[in-house]
C-alpha cells in the first residue's frame, strides 16, 4: 500500500511542481462545518512551517468515474512542535496522510482515544471524518498529505 502511495506521489510530482502559496492546510467550508457539529478541538491551524505543493494531476479523463474539475493533488506540511492543524469535517475531499518524520497526535471522530502517528504511519481521510492534530513532541512533523480537491 505505501509503495503505491509513492508511486502516485512520484507521478504527481513528475507531471507538476508549480507552487501554490495560496494554498491552505484545511478548507473554510471544512472548519465551518467543524464548528456547526460542534466538534471538540481548537478551531484555528497555528504553528504549520510550510505547505509544500509537490503536484497535481487533473482526474478528468483519467477514469470513468472521474470527478469533472478535480485534481489528485500531494503536498507536504511541516508542522513545527506544538502546532496545531484545527478541527475540520471532510466532505467530499478523501485523503491519505503518511507521517515522513515525527510524531503527531491524531483526534478522530472514528476513535475513542487520540491516536499517535509515527514516521512510517498512515491516516485515511473520508467523508463524514472530523479530526484534528496537534504535535505535542519537541520535534518537527513532516507529512505528505495525497487529497482529491476541486481544480483552483
Amino acid at each position: 500500500m505505501q509503495r503505491l502511495l509513492l508511486c502516485m506521489l512520484a507521478y504527481a510530482a513528475a507531471i507538476t511542481a508549480s507552487a501554490h502559496p495560496e494554498l491552505q492546510v484545511v478548507p473554510e467550508a471544512e472548519r465551518e462545518r467543524a464548528q456547526e457539529l460542534a466538534a471538540e478541538g481548537p478551531s484555528e491551524t497555528v504553528g504549520v512551517e510550510a505547505i509544500h505543493d509537490l503536484g497535481r494531476i487533473a482526474l478528468t479523463g483519467e477514469f470513468a468515474a472521474a470527478p469533472d474539475g478535480h485534481v489528485l493533488r500531494a503536498r507536504e506540511l511541516v508542522i513545527n512542535p506544538g502546532g496545531i492543524v484545527g478541527v475540520h469535517a471532510h466532505t467530499g475531499r478523501p485523503g491519505v496522510a503518511y507521517i515522513l518524520e515525527g510524531e503527531i497526535v491524531e483526534h478522530r471522530s472514528d476513535e475513542d482515544a487520540p491516536v499517535l502517528r509515527r514516521a512510517g504511519d498512515t491516516s485515511f481521510e473520508y467523508t463524514g471524518l472530523l479530526h484534528w492534530w496537534h504535535n505535542e513532541s519537541d520535534a518537527t512533523v513532516r507529512a505528505l498529505v495525497v487529497d482529491i480537491v476541486p481544480e483552483p
